[in-house]
């Protein structure tokens, strides 16, 4: 088989695909290529994270897809399921993103940022100065907490939760399955695990059943809650947030996944909604995987799967391509 790396040179990837190729000579290993390299339309595998759809409508040979993340709803999930091409994602980094989840909502009540703002200026909070119960951070101990999704980051963000004495809920669209570990109950209406929890965690992949599951309406419903969001940005209604922040129905949000990205640089607004200018918003730049050590177990689970697929024909962590995840 040809097996081509869209992966940068240079990197990690090098020393790994080196070693693919001493272990696999019967096989063909191509590094650093460029989405408009002309061997594309040789390739059996792809290893890549990104790349655009003509790319793939090239690689008339191709029979899998390799990634060291999670989403697939950047691919073109109908062309590649009509061709059937295997496509194989990776949860390493599930506990990371829970961690930054559990790191938002304890930044939002404990008044992190606010408080560090603050002293950075040198106004001062607290018993020190005499401060009232308006200086008064607050603790996750007790609260009831809904996940919406339980699946790797779920189960990894209810383990987290669990040390802080509150229910934790789940919420997930298949029925009929038992609970996972950490959870206290799965519950099966969504708007029950809104209406039954003081902070909503979303968890769930960005596809077309999941796009504006918490709609308008249902955030109008969310009195007093906070909502973190470390799936998709598309599954929470993008002027129903701003509308329910901005009149204070929500206490709150901690949101690492959004609306739009900079299409070059660095600089950007991540709504069409003033989102960000909102005092009751923690801002996070979808950076909930991006740990070094998230990175090095992608790294390597990924090419496990690999060595497995090429030896077998077959490995685990397939994505359904019709869900979308």
């Amino acid at each position: 088989m040809v097996i081509g790396s869209f992966m940068p040179l240079r990197s990690v990837w090098d020393e790994k695909l080196e070693k693919l190729s001493r272990d696999f000579p019967e096989h063909r290993v191509l590094k650093g290529l460029a989405p408009d390299s002309p061997e594309i339309p040789s390739l059996d595998i792809m290893l890549t994270v990104n790349l655009p759809v003509e790319a793939f409508e090239r690689a008339k040979a191709l029979k899998a897809i390799f990634q060291p993340l999670t989403g697939i709803n950047h691919l073109p999930l109908g062309l590649l399921a009509d061709r059937g091409v295997h496509v194989f994602n990776n949860h390493a980094n599930a506990f990371d993103v829970a961690e930054r989840a559990l790191a938002l909502a304890l930044a939002f009540y404990g008044r992190i940022v606010e408080y560090h703002n603050d002293l950075a200026a040198c106004r001062w909070h607290g018993l020190w100065v005499k401060g009232g119960a308006e200086d008064r951070w607050e603790s996750l101990y007790g609260k009831t907490c809904s996940i919406l999704g339980t699946g790797a980051i779920g189960q990894a963000l209810a383990s987290l939760l669990k040390p802080f004495g509150g229910r934790i809920l789940g919420w997930r669209r298949k029925t009929g399955l038992p609970v996972p570990m950490g959870f206290d109950a799965v519950l099966p209406s969504l708007d029950q695990a809104l209406e039954e929890a003081e902070i909503v965690f979303v968890a769930l992949p960005g596809t077309e059943e999941t796009k504006g599951l918490l709609s308008r309406e249902r955030l109008a419903r969310m009195k007093g809650k906070l909502l973190v969001n470390v799936g998709r940005g598309s599954i929470v209604d993008e002027e129903g947030l701003y509308i329910a922040l901005k009149e204070g129905i929500l206490r709150g949000a901690a949101i690492d996944t959004w609306y739009q990205y900079p299409k070059e640089g660095k600089i950007g607004s991540p709504s069409r909604f003033p989102i960000h200018e909102l005092p009751n918003v923690l801002l996070s730049p979808h950076v909930g995987g991006s740990t070094h050590q998230a990175s090095s177990r992608s790294v390597d689970s990924t090419m496990e799967k690999l060595e497995d697929y090429l030896k077998t024909g077959s490995c685990a962590g397939e994505a359904d391509l019709r869900a979308a995840y």
